[in-house]
């Protein structure tokens, strides 16, 4: 018998002497997740609990981390209580209240400017609760945010890539060696492309050491600080996901961004912004980026074009658009933050 499919009956009987399972309503790499009653309460107060196995493949500081960031957070408004958790071998089980969310791509379909801004006001106050702490969350997508519009209520759920914003790091750049601190890495976007020649996107003249930076977090959703593999990264990338999911609501359109690695990623945010200030959040971040693709403007594109072109029947206020402008600042610095970003005129 497989031995992952053996540890999975192990912890199912484990399981089965203290919780009745109704059903498995999710697996990832690190995970497995069960919708679960408790034996122990009367039939007639049921409740429904989601228990959470977090799997031996997962490094042993990340699984502190993450308990960690939920006690701390526990009792804090839209983020998803930690009820306890159990020991079984070498898994983890962590129990959480069973929350109904509206399935994101079903809520796209229909949602209006006053749903939009009920979701994105909801998921802005979970940020805000993490970033009050300074916990980055490193990975907002709509996955991690149960979301429902007829409570008018959110969860954000899975601070499984969570860390904490070092703030007196924040400006520290990370070498193996730091020999050879000025030499920046040179990022190029090439649109002729032959057999033997690198991919479309590829570093070039790079004779720095390797940088550490942090790289975690959903494709589509990562921070322009994330893909440049800055170490200058803080709280304010979970805003530009957050940003994201915002003009994902504006456009209906999942996902927005789709590319499979960093730099096809840098490329599709380039085709929004611009050449020019590419180059600018590059150097800012210690990176040069050059580029001959045609498809790539060198002025940016309105929001309001992309939306009013995508969805023309919305009609999102000029407050929502320059909120949106705000959290999709490519400079992660001068982004604003969840606090000012909850008091921006569009909540009003």
């Amino acid at each position: 018998m497989n031995l992952n499919v053996q540890k999975e009956i192990q912890l199912i009987d484990f399981l089965k002497t203290k919780y009745k399972i109704i059903k498995k309503i999710g697996e990832g790499t690190f995970s497995m997740v069960f919708q679960v009653e408790d034996l122990n309460e009367e039939e007639y107060n049921k409740n429904l609990y989601v228990i959470k196995a977090i799997t031996r493949t997962t490094s042993p500081n990340r699984i502190i981390d993450e308990l960690k960031f939920l006690k701390e957070l526990r009792g804090k408004n839209n983020i998803i209580p930690l009820l306890g958790c159990h020991r079984h071998e070498d898994q983890i089980c962590v129990i959480f209240p069973y929350f109904e969310g509206v399935e994101f791509r079903e809520f796209l379909r229909y949602a209006t400017v006053n749903e939009i801004k009920e979701y994105m006001y909801n998921l802005l106050l979970a940020i805000k609760q993490c970033h009050d702490l300074k916990i980055i969350h490193r990975d907002i997508k709509p996955n991690n945010f149960l979301y429902n519009p007829n409570l008018k209520k959110g969860y954000l759920i899975d601070f499984g890539l969570a860390q904490r914003d070092k703030v007196e790091k924040r400006k520290e750049i990370l070498f193996e060696d730091k020999s050879n601190i000025k030499t920046p890495s040179l990022l190029f976007f090439n649109s002729s492309i032959s057999r033997t020649a690198p991919p479309p996107g590829y570093y070039i003249e790079d004779s720095r050491p390797q940088l550490r930076a942090h790289k975690a977090g959903t494709r589509g959703y990562r921070a322009p600080e994330v893909l440049f593999r800055s170490s200058r990264q803080t709280c304010k990338i979970d805003i530009w996901s957050a940003g994201v999911i915002f003009l994902m609501l504006c456009c209906k359109q999942h996902p927005f961004f789709n590319s499979s690695d960093e730099l096809d990623s840098l490329v599709e945010i380039a085709t929004i912004f611009g050449h020019e200030a590419m180059r600018k959040v590059a150097k800012y971040y210690e990176r040069v980026y050059r580029s001959n693709l045609n498809t790539i403007p060198n002025d940016s594109i309105s929001f309001e074009t992309i939306v009013n072109s995508l969805n023309s029947e919305l009609k999102l206020p000029v407050d929502g658009f320059d909120l949106m402008y705000k959290m999709l600042e490519l400079n992660g610095d001068i982004r604003i933050s969840a606090e000012d970003a909850l008091k921006h005129p569009f909540f009003k």
